[in-house]
């Protein structure tokens, strides 16, 4: 549990936060959920996919590899210590897998956008990368493979990713030795810089250890990072939800008219969740 400090970590009943927590669908209430994630900034759900999907999506990561290569615009690669680069990211791969095609057809992916309350929707941005695959190499010293403590809105693409909702599938589970996400609670609500921890920062870092089909959702403005492997490699997808666009007149420049849109969409939003709150400083 958490004692809160300079960010509230308790439920609507004012209870401490059992950061610790796993959830699962048909089992849990959706609303607890949606209080977690709006409070916490992240959520892990376990046992959402089964283990023979997340073996299938393995063996077509292993056999989408010779189809990406370096300088391609769709992937990234790592270096380990003995100059071997490796292929660590491969994005649309949906085109490269039935099976992860269809999970994204799935309800049981589609509806986690509706644990916000905000109108998060799948598919509304990045038309051409709905789903990456990533492999988590032991032993990387240079390139982008295990990213330290950041905020996915806050290196470079606040514009495109600020307020969504980030789904990690396990493709392989993670825990201490082999790569595990960690979250560090409550960050989306408050400033916190990505690329380090700041001194006496007072919030906590929560380890997110998943099994094979668990699901970790972490939001666009949570502080976490990726723990570098040591024991085994990890496999992990990602994929995720965008809020709507703010309604505007096709093919109107009028900053003013977006401004009156925004600042409508704040009076009606005004006594929603502390999430659709988020999303209107956002807009405005």
């Amino acid at each position: 549990m958490y004692t809160p400090g300079s960010v509230d970590l308790t439920d609507a009943d004012g209870r401490p936060l059992d950061l610790k927590r796993t959830f699962r669908v048909g089992v849990d209430d959706p609303e607890e959920m949606h209080e977690f994630l709006v409070r916490a900034g992240f959520l892990h759900i376990a046992g959402l996919f089964e283990p023979s999907e997340m073996a299938s999506a393995s063996a077509d990561m292993d056999r989408a590899a010779p189809n990406y290569e370096q300088g391609d615009g769709r992937s990234w690669w790592a270096r380990t210590a003995d100059g071997t680069d490796h292929l660590v990211r491969m994005q649309g791969f949906d085109r490269e897998s039935d099976t992860v095609a269809a999970l994204l057809e799935d309800r049981r992916f589609l509806d986690l956008a509706d644990l916000s309350h905000a109108a998060h929707r799948f598919a509304r941005k990045r038309s051409d990368n709905w789903i990456e695959a990533l492999f988590k190499p032991i032993g990387i010293v240079a390139g982008i493979s295990d990213i330290g403590w950041h905020k996915d809105c806050g290196i470079g693409r606040h514009s495109y990713n600020c307020c969504g909702m980030t789904v990690g599938m396990s493709v392989t589970g993670a825990d201490a030795t082999s790569g595990q996400l960690h979250a560090l609670a409550g960050s989306h609500r408050a400033l916190v810089w990505s690329g380090s921890l700041q001194p006496h920062l007072d919030l906590p870092d929560v380890p997110l250890a998943t099994e094979v089909g668990d699901v970790t959702i972490h939001l666009s403005c949570t502080m976490h990072m990726a723990q570098p492997p040591v024991d085994r490699e990890r496999r992990v997808m990602y994929s995720g939800f965008s809020l709507p666009p703010l309604p505007a007149r096709e093919g109107s420049t009028d900053t003013s008219e977006l401004r009156a849109a925004a600042v409508a969409r704040d009076s009606a939003l005004r006594e929603q969740a502390p999430l659709t709150a988020l999303a209107r400083n956002v807009h405005s």
